[in-house]
């Protein structure tokens, strides 16, 4: 239940200290910036049943342009795991104020760590690849981004498609 609060309180500080900047998020402007989502996906573990998993996350770092950003973030499979993760995200349009979707790329690389209590807390870990394909989205209405993507994983050395949905600030 801890985990669960402390993720809660990651992913809404910054959305609480977003809102009261008045900024367009039609294009992504240079400086600091910060996504939170969701994803769903199944692990396919060897000689075993598939494993249905819910992501949530958030990353933070610093947009260099309006192509390219560079950020560190945390998330949690089913609050089973923390995985701590740097991610390069690519926009493959140059963004302006016209444009109100464009796709991008994304990788994180990272490493997870497994929240059981008691004799086997910390035993399930590796490292974290998580490419991504995605599609951002410009809402004018609300001055929202968001966005879609796919996302072939490899978390502990288990291969984890998913899809998701990300909000941009």
């Amino acid at each position: 239940m801890k985990t669960r609060i402390v993720l809660l309180l990651l992913l809404l500080i910054p959305v609480a200290l977003s809102a009261r900047e008045k900024k367009s998020y039609a294009k992504h402007n240079k400086g600091y910036f910060f996504d939170a989502g969701v994803a769903a996906g199944c692990r396919f573990p060897k000689h075993n049943e598939p494993i249905l998993l819910m992501e949530v996350y958030t990353t933070h770092g610093y947009q260099f342009s309006n192509t390219f950003s560079l950020g560190v973030g945390v998330a949690t499979y089913n609050t089973e795991t923390i995985n701590a993760y740097l991610q390069t995200r690519f926009n493959l349009r140059n963004i302006d104020e016209k444009k109100s979707h464009y796709t991008y790329i994304a990788v994180r690389l990272g490493y997870s760590w497994s929240t059981w209590p008691g004799d086997a807390w910390g035993d399930d870990k590796g490292p974290l690849i998580d490419p991504r394909f995605g599609w951002s989205f410009y809402t004018p209405s609300v001055n929202l981004r968001w966005s879609v993507y796919a996302a072939p994983s490899f978390y502990q050395f288990n291969f984890i498609p998913k899809i998701g949905l990300s909000f941009e600030f």
